[in-house]
């Protein structure tokens, strides 16, 4: 179960000169553990070094004496004596939230102990610094972690060649091959990318019980350390899932508004909900309302209001229910974007102003940082003039000359006006990597 992230962590731990602590975040059971632990097997059997593991939720002794050392030195020694850490080797801290004493150390890891590689994880970092612990800038290095994304999915569920076929930006793809990607989106819509849910599928049994475990524990996770009140996270998750793609507002969650931004911020602060903010050109007059996605569309799909049946990229037909299919597909391709970035990173959005329904879903920047990749995404079947109208608005005001449409239709590359270049991905292609790639 390997993943697209993988390889970045490896290059990162086996560089002489990268010396920060990787943080590696994510919601509870997307697998930051298994892909930290397949990395150092990997690093164990190809470059010989040694690597350490503990599990800071399961190690209880382990914990209280972290918990109990004075400062920097006496932790060092503690790791050195008694669980025997040697020098030129990597320390992986699995959830590390469960020992806070650890965040005093942080600074120390790259300055005082530069000889070894430290790994820290969990689905909560963001309470791992205290209020009175500045992060050290300069001394981590974070990455995120989210469920499969459909090329992972594919990979797992048909094979490698299928999943190179994705990620290499292909620009023709078969009839018969672009129905049966289509058909295994609606396998991911309603499976998700939880690693249990998907191997589930693998084994032709349901998913849902194992989706209805993951947020049963997560509930009860959330319930534990951030004491809210019992049904306010499930009316969080109820109310985004019902809303994917559209201005999100307090009002639609059934508790007081002070409850429900101080919940609604924990809940990003876990990665279970990612929010959007809309700019215009001005930004003095940018006060719109974000949107608000899920961490896994599977979950979306399991949350979404019991009277809503499922839907289809192919048999979906009804324009009511094309629109919260649309949704999904922002929410997909949001995740694809954030993908392996550091926790910090942000994906914005483009509205021209309050009155108008001008607007781009997702701005992306270029590798380069000079451009801004305008993409809008599109849960229709045909290509159409209308698709990418907004585009050519934000091209035209921003003398830009390359967006990106992402639908359910076949790829298509066209020139419009001798200046703008439009180019529809079908959604099973939008991976960021591909995107730059069809710009470039």
């Amino acid at each position: 179960m390997e993943r697209t992230i993988q390889p970045v962590l490896i290059q990162h731990l086996l560089n002489p000169l990268k010396k920060e602590t990787i943080v590696i975040e994510g919601a509870r059971q997307v697998g930051k553990s298994h892909l930290v632990m397949k990395s150092l097997d990997y690093i164990k059997t190809h470059e010989n070094i040694k690597c350490f593991s503990f599990d800071l939720e399961k190690n209880a002794r382990l914990r209280r004496s972290i918990s109990q050392t004075e400062d920097f030195a006496d932790f060092k020694d503690l790791m050195q004596d008694q669980y025997k850490v040697k020098n030129n080797s990597i320390l992986f801290l699995d959830e590390a939230q469960e020992c806070p004493g650890l965040s005093h150390y942080v600074k120390s890891f790259k300055e005082d102990w530069p000889e070894v590689k430290i790994i820290l994880t969990g689905s909560s970092m963001n309470r791992f610094f205290p209020e009175n612990i500045r992060i050290p800038v300069g001394r981590i290095q974070s990455l995120r972690v989210f469920p499969f994304s459909f090329s992972e999915f594919i990979r797992f569920i048909h094979g490698e060649e299928l999943y190179y076929f994705l990620t290499s930006a292909p620009k023709k793809v078969s009839s018969s091959r672009h129905r049966f990607l289509l058909e295994q989106y609606d396998n991911y819509l309603r499976t998700g990318g939880y690693p249990e849910a998907v191997k589930a599928l693998f084994n032709k049994e349901s998913p849902i019980p194992i989706l209805e475990d993951i947020i049963g524990t997560q509930r009860e996770d959330f319930q534990r350390k951030e004491a809210y009140q019992p049904k306010l996270f499930d009316n969080i998750l109820q109310a985004v899932a019902n809303n994917i793609g559209s201005p999100s507002k307090y009002s639609q969650i059934d508790a007081t508004k002070y409850h429900t931004k101080n919940a609604m911020e924990a809940m990003k602060a876990w990665h279970i909900v990612h929010e959007v903010n809309a700019h215009s050109f001005d930004p003095k007059h940018s006060a719109f309302l974000p949107k608000r996605y899920l961490h896994d569309a599977g979950i979306v799909n399991m949350m979404r209001t019991v009277a809503v049946p499922q839907i289809s990229v192919l048999n979906t037909v009804q324009p009511v229910l094309r629109t919260p299919l649309g949704g999904l597909f922002e929410n997909l391709l949001l995740l694809n974007l954030l993908e392996g970035q550091t926790a910090a990173k942000t994906i914005g959005s483009w509205k021209k102003s309050a009155n108008t329904d001008i607007e781009v879903d997702f701005i992306v920047n270029n590798p380069d940082n000079t451009k801004k990749i305008p993409i809008e995404c599109k849960a229709a079947l045909q290509f159409k003039k209308k698709h990418y109208k907004n585009i050519l608005y934000y091209l035209s005001a921003t003398g830009q000359t390359h967006g990106i449409v992402a639908s359910a239709a076949p790829f298509q590359k066209l020139v419009v006006d001798n200046k703008y270049t439009i180019v529809n991905i079908p959604v099973y292609l939008c991976t960021r990597e591909n995107i730059i790639a069809y710009v470039s």
